[in-house]
């Protein structure tokens, strides 16, 4: 995991109310993040696979997405998927969305603009643009009873149901 991913993470902590970008694969793993919030590996595996079932939910109804927004008590969770971003691992490279978390009057076109700018400066960086993946992950992987409560599986099975 590389110094211009850090550096485009850096780029997203300057928009005004957001407290932490993060890169996180379609298993969940948040692979690399900054600012103030450093979740811990039970809070971050919950939220990342939460995440990637709320994007994986959507795209069942509406197909392919770009953006999700979740309003909630503390402030503002936006994750930007399909990014065709890649991260390098021990494991290999990965690929990740982004997922900010923010106070909830952050301004949103303001922080579109700035992911999009900083989005292209990270794939220009020799490093990035050379990764090459081999397995593909799809976040309807994480769609599956034993890794949801019982709530979340009846919509899954309602959203089918109605497909």
């Amino acid at each position: 995991m590389g110094k211009p991913h850090e550096v485009f993470l850096q780029d997203i902590l300057k928009i005004p109310g957001v407290k932490t970008a993060a890169l996180v694969n379609f298993r969940g793993e948040f692979l690399l993040s900054a600012g103030v919030f450093t979740p811990n590996a039970q809070l971050s595996a919950q939220l990342g696979t939460f995440l990637v079932q709320m994007s994986a939910a959507v795209e069942l109804v509406r197909g392919r997405m770009e953006e999700l927004s979740l309003l909630h008590s503390e402030g503002r969770i936006t994750s930007f998927v399909n990014l065709d971003l890649l991260i390098d691992t021990p494991y290999g490279a990965q690929e990740v969305f982004l997922a900010i978390l923010s106070s909830a009057t952050v301004n949103i076109p303001t922080l579109r603009m700035t992911v999009k700018v900083a989005l292209s400066k990270l794939k220009l960086d020799r490093v990035v643009r050379d990764l090459k993946i081999n397995v593909r992950v799809y976040p309807q992987n994480l769609l599956t009873r034993d890794k949801m409560d019982e709530t979340a599986w009846s919509l899954i099975e309602a959203i089918n149901r109605a497909n």
